[in-house]
C-alpha cells in the first residue's frame, strides 16, 4: 500500500471510529484517495510552476484539464501514487510548453477536436454519475471549448486539448496500462516505492 492509501485508510478509520453514520468504509476511502491525490497533484504543481515564474500557464492548465477530464473521461491509472505522478509531471509540463499556435498548436487543436467528435465521453460509466443518456451535452460542451481555441489561439490550450484527447483512444489506454503493468513490476520487486 503507497504513501496516499495508506493516509485515506487512516483516515477513514478515524472517521468511521468517531462517526459511525458516516459513508461506508470503501466510499470514503475511495473519496479520500482521490482527493488526497487530486489535491498533491495540484499544489505540488502550482508550488513548481511558482518557482519557475508559470504559475498561471499552471492555473490555466489544472483548470482546463480537469474540467475536460471530468466531462469527456478518457484512460485511468489504478494506482493512486502512479496517477498522482503521472498528473503532477503532465500538468507541470504542460504549463511549461510554449510553442507557435499557427505552426502545431493549430494542428493540435484540429486533430483534438477530431478525436473528441469521434470518442469523447469515453470511459465514464463507472465514474461519473452523469446519466449515460446526458453523454451527448458533455461531448458537445467539449467540443465549444475546445473550438473556443481556434478563437483564442492559444499554444498552451491546445497542448491540454491535444494530451486530454490522447486518453480517449486506443493509444492511451494502451500506454496507461504499459505504465500500469511497469509501475506494478517495479513495485513488486522493489525497485520503486
Amino acid at each position: 500500500m503507497n504513501l496516499i492509501d495508506r493516509s485515506a485508510a487512516s483516515i477513514t478509520r478515524a472517521i468511521r471510529n468517531n462517526y459511525a453514520e458516516a459513508a461506508s468504509e470503501k466510499v470514503l476511502f475511495y473519496s479520500l484517495s482521490l482527493f488526497i491525490n487530486t489535491s498533491i497533484a495540484i499544489i505540488s504543481t502550482l508550488i513548481l510552476c511558482a518557482f519557475t515564474g508559470r504559475l498561471q500557464e499552471a492555473v490555466i492548465t489544472i483548470f482546463s484539464f480537469l474540467f475536460l477530464r471530468y466531462l469527456s473521461g478518457g484512460a485511468h491509472l489504478k494506482s493512486s501514487l502512479g496517477c498522482c505522478l503521472f498528473s503532477l509531471t503532465i500538468l507541470t509540463t504542460l504549463a511549461h510548453i510554449d510553442y507557435s499556435y499557427f505552426t502545431i498548436g493549430f494542428i493540435l487543436n484540429i486533430l483534438s477536436f477530431i478525436i473528441f467528435l469521434m470518442k469523447a465521453p469515453e470511459g465514464l460509466e463507472n465514474i461519473s454519475r452523469v446519466n449515460p443518456k446526458n453523454y451527448i451535452w458533455l461531448k458537445w460542451i467539449c467540443l465549444i471549448y475546445l473550438s473556443s481555441n481556434f478563437f483564442i489561439q492559444s499554444s498552451l490550450l491546445s497542448a491540454i486539448f491535444f494530451v486530454q484527447s490522447v486518453t480517449l483512444t486506443k493509444l492511451g489506454y494502451y500506454l496507461f496500462n504499459l505504465l500500469e503493468r511497469r509501475w506494478h513490476y517495479e513495485t513488486e520487486n522493489g525497485k520503486s516505492s
